[in-house]
């Protein structure tokens, strides 16, 4: 398998940037699609994201995105792609990104057809 991460979405970069690729996984597949809380400078979080991450996680993320309300990426077609990196088989990727293993497939197709003009 290739030792290659794939590109992060340009949507998807500051929760990288604030959590790493695992928590930004997990959040993705947990809350993707729905609106969280981000909390103020010096102000705790107990909303579901910080439950799943934790408090310190959290507030990592707000000073990354500014606080207030943020409405989560599905990102499912990244996180097909770090699996795959990371050597899962199709069938388990899309049981966990909830899609069909077509879909996946066609994923990975693309990508592995997709010229790198730069």
């Amino acid at each position: 398998m290739p030792d290659v991460q794939p590109q992060i979405p340009a949507n998807i970069a500051p929760y990288v940037d604030a959590l790493g690729v695992d928590d930004t996984i997990r959040l993705l597949l947990e809350l993707g699609g729905s609106q969280i809380h981000l909390p103020r400078a010096g102000t705790s979080s107990r909303s579901m994201a910080a439950g799943l991450l934790g408090a310190e996680k959290i507030a990592m993320l707000a000073a990354v995105m500014g606080h207030g309300y943020i409405k989560v990426p599905l990102g499912k077609k990244w996180i097909a792609q770090v699996m795959f990196a990371r050597g899962e088989s199709l069938n388990a990727i899309a049981r966990t990104v909830r899609s069909d293993v077509a879909t996946v497939r066609r994923w990975q197709l693309n990508d592995a057809l997709q010229l790198d003009l730069f």
